[in-house]
């Protein structure tokens, strides 16, 4: 996707992969088979996407609602 933003999950060391399930699932609306997958990716320091958006106000929203949970999310543009 061109034109968006991106909102992308970084690996942390405090939060549990079912805290960062969860909240993937509740706050950014992933399917829970899907958000069960990403901790897993994230491991070593690596990053995930997690949402595509057109509009920069709602990815940046997106990206505090995860951080509200302790997440270290961030928004790029695509």
């Amino acid at each position: 996707m061109t034109g968006g933003w991106q909102v992308v999950l970084r690996d942390d060391d405090i939060n549990t992969g079912a805290t960062v399930a969860f909240v993937l699932h509740r706050v950014v609306g992933l399917p829970l088979d899907q958000a069960m997958d990403i901790p897993a990716r994230l491991e070593g320091g690596q990053m995930a996407s997690v949402a595509y958006l057109s509009d920069q106000h709602d990815a940046e929203v997106l990206a505090a609602r995860m951080q509200v949970f302790g997440l270290h999310s961030e928004v790029f543009a695509t």
